[in-house]
């Protein structure tokens, strides 16, 4: 029997986000971010949480008093959270532009959300942790330096950033006991990810799921499927 946690995730009405939902609402009480009651509606009617406990709160990661509001209602209603997992992230899609040709604009926004969106997020909800709280932020390998291409410059940069943040995050909540790690769950056949991606939401979940359960967690890392990549 698996002691029951809460747990946090941010986009979860949809892609890999969903897939999250599903799985850990059989057996922990789930809080999904939306942006509109309408896709937390919508989340809730495709999981099965029996007894469990399911529930969306509005959020706006680029509003901090959205997310305070958030907050104040999860810690109303949970008291604590055991797991953060900043899933919410949005991909502008220029595959073929160069970075100098680039609109700025396209990178700022991409930036306040996947990024410093997660950032808000974190200073919101560490507070509400104990010292075996761990917080998963979902990357990509397309912020992978040691593999870093051409193309896409402004998600490939919130990404590289984010990572950057998860491993500030690990040391400086060390001393806290609450441990964080990065996570890139593939190439996934999601409105992100397209439909000639490899893995299916169910596949790549499972992965993120059994990770977050595991009791030898690390801090620190950035890994796929399991097992650690470089930076």
């Amino acid at each position: 029997m698996q002691d029951k946690r809460n747990i946090v995730i941010t986009g979860g009405n949809r892609g890999i986000g969903l897939g999250l939902f599903k799985s850990f609402s059989l057996h922990h009480n789930v809080i999904i971010t939306v942006r509109d009651e309408a896709k937390g509606i919508d989340a809730l009617s495709k999981v099965n949480s029996k007894d469990n406990k399911s529930k969306y709160v509005i959020m706006d990661l680029e509003d901090s008093n959205s997310i305070e509001n958030a907050k104040e209602k999860i810690e109303k209603e949970f008291g604590f959270v055991d797991i953060l997992i900043n899933n919410a992230g949005i991909f502008i899609k220029d595959y073929e532009i160069p970075a100098i040709e680039t609109d700025l604009e396209s990178i700022l926004k991409t930036f306040n959300i996947n990024t410093l969106g997660a950032l808000r997020v974190c200073k919101a909800m560490v507070p509400l942790m104990n010292k075996s709280g761990r917080i998963i932020n979902i990357s990509s390998g397309m912020g992978q330096l040691d593999e870093m291409e051409s193309g896409a410059t402004a998600y490939r940069l919130s990404k590289t950033s984010l990572n950057a943040l998860s491993k500030i995050l690990s040391n400086e909540l060390s001393g806290c006991g609450i441990k964080v790690n990065t996570i890139c769950p593939g190439w996934v056949k999601t409105d992100m990810g397209g439909p000639n991606a490899t893995l299916s939401v169910e596949e790549s979940s499972s992965k993120i799921v059994e990770f977050s359960l595991r009791k030898d967690f690390p801090s620190g890392k950035f890994l796929r499927h399991g097992h650690v990549i470089p930076w």
